[in-house]
């Protein structure tokens, strides 16, 4: 009996041993799991103040943010807090893309090139800058060999104009928009992401408009041909064709007449016509 009751606590021992050891690694793992201890609940509500008043900020601007403030916190952690704010509803949505062009669409333009070809084989590169609240050509240039220097040349015509006006300038990641300086014109550039046509979609458009009610209805032959159907399409499209992405108005403007007779403009060897009254 006396050998029974020995084996029976040499068993509890070692079940009771194994309950500690299981007990104490639980603890470890807690002690050293990713981000260490809990985030005080003041510091989770900084982290969700300083996400909802500055939209743009990213994990990295917000640790630089809190050390400043004397708290040292992971990007993770901070990731980890923001993502739990989120599933709760509490975090704001950042600014949209469509949002950011309707607040700055006065100081808004759109930058670009587009190609065309000859039946001779020759290649044209064009140049372009459109105004996106007014949809204005307000620069072009034909070249067969688009570079920085072009651009840089059409930058500094560009700003001729502007008075410490706040220009923001929108391109894509070709070469020839690249390692500009644009600070040097006063421009704050804003570079489209790789394969996101539409976030310059006013430039865009303004592409296949030219295309559909221009060049697509010549054979071209060279640059004077193509200088010649550019500059008056341009002429057009600023100062006599309505757009529809504006209420039907005109570039730069127009005053609706109500007296005097109609008469007819060709445009472009009469593929348009402007229509107006010759007054009495």
């Amino acid at each position: 009996m006396i050998g029974n009751f020995i084996t029976v606590d040499k068993r509890k021992a070692g079940c009771l041993h194994l309950i500690y050891l299981r007990t104490r690694l639980a603890a470890l793992l807690r002690a050293h799991r990713p981000g260490g201890p809990e985030t005080p609940y003041e510091i989770k509500q900084l982290v969700l103040k300083m996400k909802n008043e500055n939209v743009c900020w990213g994990n990295g601007k917000i640790q630089g943010e809190l050390e400043k403030l004397g708290i040292k916190l992971d990007k993770r952690t901070i990731a980890r807090i923001i993502e739990d704010f989120r599933r709760k509803g509490k975090v704001k949505k950042g600014l949209t893309w469509s949002k950011f062009i309707q607040s700055h669409l006065s100081s808004l333009y759109g930058m670009d090139f587009f190609t065309l070809d000859t039946i001779l084989g020759k290649r044209f590169y064009i140049f372009f800058i459109i105004h996106l609240q007014t949809r204005q050509i307000v620069r072009y240039a034909v070249t067969t060999k688009p570079t920085r220097q072009l651009v840089r040349q059409q930058l500094i015509e560009f700003t001729w104009d502007f008075n410490g006006e706040q220009i923001y300038l929108i391109h894509d990641g070709s070469g020839e928009f690249c390692n500009i300086n644009y600070d040097d014109f006063d421009i704050e550039e804003i570079k489209i992401s790789a394969n996101a046509p539409n976030m310059n979609s006013f430039a865009e458009r303004f592409i296949g408009s030219v295309r559909r009610e221009a060049f697509d209805w010549f054979i071209l032959f060279n640059e004077t041909q193509i200088r010649n159907i550019l500059v008056e399409y341009i002429g057009y499209y600023n100062e006599k064709r309505p757009h529809q992405g504006i209420a039907q108005k005109v570039p730069k403007g127009y005053t609706p007449q109500k007296q005097g007779n109609i008469i007819t403009y060709p445009i472009l060897s009469g593929l348009h016509h402007h229509y107006e009254r010759l007054s009495a």
